[in-house]
């Protein structure tokens, strides 16, 4: 686990712009990108100074960071024009940060000129500081899975020389499924999902191959896959694969 001071937040405050054309009719807001996280300031009025005064953060660590200013990953910050009635949205420009600017001291705001500005005749520019803060949320700590307390049910009288200690998973090869409890007992099915929804970060894995492995515990199914469950991950900037689902059937017998 990340220990609490290694827990960083990259800040950025959009505070302001000078140098717009006013468009009464119209609304500015910002959008921030990085590393595949956007963010957005909310709209202001698009008048020749609009005031945006609006700070947005994007969680960190600081191997990440170090890895992120290695790959000079930038920060990307858009800006757009929108109409409330259609709600269209034009580009303006846009402004591309350096994170290696971004320091745990605090600096001094700057100016940033709009690229590729929609507005030629002016030089629209918009006022933004970049900085590192801890962050105070108290982390979470990795989940481990535990045993669960014995339940304080009764044993049905007709298992009274059972010990639901010697209770075990079996596995019935000819139905597909785990049988808990003596077959004469067990009346209800359950089926248990195992999800793999989606992935991000891959490429800050310190592992030295080119894939990540996944192992989940082995679980015998009536699923084509008998033999556990692997998952290999190419590794990519910005992972992108089909959700993939298995399923363990189980028939228990005994509460």
């Amino acid at each position: 686990m990340v220990s609490k001071s290694d827990q960083l937040l990259i800040v950025v405050s959009i505070l302001e712009g000078r140098h717009f054309p006013k468009r009464p009719k119209h609304m500015l807001v910002v959008e921030a990108k990085f590393d595949g996280e956007q963010l957005a300031t909310d709209p202001v009025d698009h008048t020749d100074q609009p005031e945006f005064a609006t700070e947005l953060a994007w969680e960190i660590d600081r191997k990440a960071l170090h890895q992120h200013r290695l790959q000079r990953t930038p920060i990307k910050l858009q800006c757009f024009a929108l109409d409330p009635l259609s709600s269209a949205k034009e580009t303006i420009g846009y402004i591309v940060l350096d994170l290696r600017t971004a320091q745990e001291t605090k600096q001094a705001p700057k100016w940033y000129q709009l690229l590729s500005n929609k507005y030629s005749k002016f030089k629209s520019e918009i006022q933004i500081s970049i900085a590192l803060e801890t962050d105070t949320k108290a982390p979470v700590d990795s989940f481990k899975a535990k045993g669960a307390p014995p339940r304080d049910g009764k044993v049905p009288a007709s298992l009274s020389g059972l010990d639901p200690k010697d209770v075990v998973a079996v596995l019935n090869e000819e139905e597909g499924y785990h049988q808990i409890g003596p077959a004469e007992y067990c009346t209800d099915y359950f089926i248990m999902s195992v999800t793999i929804a989606f992935a991000t970060q891959l490429e800050q894995n310190p592992m030295s191959s080119s894939y990540v492995a996944m192992k989940l515990p082995t679980l015998r199914s009536n699923t084509p896959s008998t033999e556990g469950i692997l998952l290999q991950l190419l590794i990519y900037r910005s992972p992108n694969f089909d959700r993939e689902a298995k399923k363990l059937f189980y028939q228990k017998g005994l509460d």
